[in-house]
């Protein structure tokens, strides 16, 4: 049964077969473009969705392993204000790098 709002009977009398059949081919030619529409509509939603799980992904792993640097750095700093300020560089940096590689990747 059709989706559209346009039914067609078998009743020729009140038009003729030719253009029955062309409005049938239409309506068909209709659905079929909606079908499209929708299958198009979400295959996008699930790129995006993809697309945001690894722009999450990315972001995480980044965050993580800044984290660990800092953890690191500070432990290894053992209160030294010089070892601090060159972790400070440093994490500055592998922030700065990460960030750009984001953007490269996801755009921004």
């Amino acid at each position: 049964m059709p989706s559209l709002p346009v039914p067609f009977d078998d009743a020729a009398d009140r038009v003729g077969r030719r253009q029955l059949a062309r409005a049938r081919r239409l309506q068909d030619e209709a659905e079929l473009e909606v079908f499209r529409h929708g299958l198009a509509a979400r295959a996008r939603a699930e790129m995006d969705r993809q697309d945001s799980e690894a722009i999450a992904d990315a972001l995480r792993t980044a965050y993580e392993e800044e984290a660990l640097f800092y953890q690191d750095g500070i432990a290894t700093a053992n209160g030294s204000a010089v070892l601090v300020e060159l972790l400070t560089r440093k994490l500055s940096l592998m922030t700065t790098v990460n960030n750009r590689r984001a953007n490269r990747r996801f755009g921004a």
